[in-house]
């Protein structure tokens, strides 16, 4: 079961938070009708249910979005060219149609790792990139696989139109694995520690991702566009959001055109901003091992996530001054 913590004073919730990483026991909120509550968000109805990762584009071409708001967890990464692509980890909610799809990257492994036999929905990759796949602990849902749930968007030009039925393909599915614990902790009631803050700013060469915090989250934009679904025109609003530092090395992978692929090393320890309700708190990330999941902690201790929808945007460690900033 996930943990989460639920109206107990913080100097409580810091002793039963060191228990728990000591002894590994789990403290749970209610569960309803529909199960206990997702590794991912906390929210739920997700415990004991699939998870898979939907590759998305993050040009301007690939938006809007089909199906983001649903997600539970959110990575936007860097790929070739300082643009930025989204690893969209769905569990308590799947939309009937995701996308726009794009292909898979080396960093979306190192990520799934912590999973066991998740679903990696792409739009396919290189040939090298590709064996990697097949040797990853990845379930592939690609087109190349699944085919019949794909179709093209043909208001808009490819690569930016493929989108999947995924609520269909995975009531198809019966060898992706369930959730699993990823080493985060949720808790509605709000730490100690924090500053106040209002915006968030993170940019690459060839992409932005910003947002502002309103009473249901942080209102996200790409590139300066404000965040709407491309179908119910819904705000991206989650309500943590993870600024973690992470080396981004260059991998033996690229694209056609000869753009070098990052490898975003999400396996070690750095330092983070947890962005939650109006306030930031200075933290710490750690995750021993490829199989195991990320802690977050301030001071040594545990730092919980609001229960909702996580966002985590990874920056470079060695990123410039100016390219990541907290407005209060």
């Amino acid at each position: 079961m996930r943990r989460v913590i639920t109206n107990i004073p913080f100097a409580r919730r810091v002793a039963a938070s060191l228990v728990l990483c000591a002894s590994t026991m789990a403290m749970t909120a209610p569960v309803s009708a529909n199960g206990g509550p997702s590794p991912l968000s906390g929210r739920p109805g997700g415990e004991g249910k699939p998870v898979v990762m939907v590759k998305y584009g993050n040009a301007r071409p690939d938006r809007p979005h089909y199906g983001l708001n649903q997600a539970d967890l959110i990575y936007v990464e860097e790929v070739e060219w300082g643009l930025t692509r989204i690893a969209a980890m769905f569990n308590t909610k799947i939309p009937s149609v995701a996308g726009p799809t794009r292909s898979a990257r080396i960093s979306d492994l190192e990520i799934l790792e912590q999973f066991d036999s998740p679903g990696l929905v792409f739009s396919g990759a290189n040939d090298v990139l590709l064996k990697a796949v097949r040797k990853s602990n990845a379930i592939s849902l690609s087109p190349s696989e699944r085919s019949n749930f794909y179709y093209r968007n043909l208001s808009k030009e490819a690569p930016h139109n493929q989108l999947v039925r995924l609520a269909s393909l995975m009531k198809k599915e019966g060898k992706v694995g369930s959730a699993k614990d990823v080493g985060f902790v949720f808790d509605r009631a709000v730490p100690a520690g924090g500053a106040k803050a209002a915006t968030f700013r993170a940019s690459w060469p060839s992409a932005l991702v910003s947002g502002r915090w309103t009473k249901s989250g942080w209102q996200i934009s790409f590139d300066g566009s404000l965040h709407r679904d491309a179908q119910t025109k819904g705000l991206l609003t989650p309500r943590t959001v993870v600024l973690q530092y992470a080396e981004h090395k260059e991998s033996a992978y690229g694209d056609r055109f000869g753009g070098k692929t990052p490898l975003v090393k999400t396996v070690g320890s750095g330092r983070a901003t947890v962005l939650r309700n109006g306030q930031k708190f200075d933290a710490e990330w750690t995750r021993a091992s490829a199989g195991a999941g990320t802690t977050f902690t301030m001071s040594g201790v545990v730092l919980p996530f609001d229960v909702g929808q996580v966002l985590v945007v990874l920056v470079d460690e060695k990123a410039k001054k100016g390219t990541v900033s907290v407005g209060g």
